[in-house]
């Protein structure tokens, strides 16, 4: 082992800004999918929209956001 200190690997998301007064979070609401197979929304993840600056809610393998088709989080 050498002397550095340990590097810390920051993930893109850490380059997002947080929510704030003048640009709030949004609920972009549940993907159709989701809806087909439980109409009670339960087991749904969150997922993030950085175009839309939202949160968005879908199965676990969905990754494209309901509203503007974004894949990239």
């Amino acid at each position: 082992m050498s002397d550095d200190p340990p590097r810390v690997i920051r993930f893109p998301q850490s380059r997002v800004p947080g929510r704030s007064r003048s640009r709030p979070v949004k609920e972009l609401g549940v993907t159709p999918l989701a809806r087909q197979i439980d109409p009670t929304d339960r087991g749904l993840r969150g997922h993030w929209c950085s175009r839309c600056w939202g949160v968005w809610y879908g199965r676990a393998g969905e990754v494209e956001c309901p509203v503007c088709g974004n894949r990239h989080g």
